[in-house]
């Protein structure tokens, strides 16, 4: 005989599937983003500007595939705010961090895996003070 379904689970639904964030991929980006979807609007704005600032300066420092001629363009001809707030993630509420989180995002792979720990460690200390 089969166990009857448990009520209690809560359903999942395709839209709410979590594994389908890129963040999701890095339990330690996963955790570090989590808390900042909890953080106040100013504690995200300060967080998107070191966000973008540890990026660029590593993007400039390195010889990566990116350059930062390359890297305003793309920012330059991305689609308008009002179309990218469409995606209606919880980060496209603000456009500073979405800005922010999409330019790791597009960070190559081998540059993200190192900023990772730097800006998980950025956003814990960022929240522990008071803004």
């Amino acid at each position: 005989m089969t166990d009857p379904p448990n009520m209690n689970s809560p359903k999942e639904e395709p839209e709410l599937n979590l594994a389908n964030r890129w963040y999701d991929q890095d339990p330690v980006l996963q955790r570090a983003l989590e808390q900042l979807r909890q953080a106040t609007d100013k504690q995200q704005a300060q967080v998107a500007l070191n966000i973008i600032k540890i990026v660029v300066e590593h993007q400039m420092e390195e010889d990566t595939d990116i350059s930062t001629e390359a890297l305003n363009q793309t920012l330059a001809t991305q689609a308008s705010w009002d179309e990218h707030r469409q995606h209606r993630r919880w980060y496209d509420l603000h456009e500073a961090l979405s800005s922010a989180i999409q330019l790791l995002c597009d960070c190559p792979e081998d540059l993200q895996t190192r900023l990772i720990p730097s800006i998980a460690q950025m956003i814990e200390t960022t929240l522990q003070t008071e803004c």
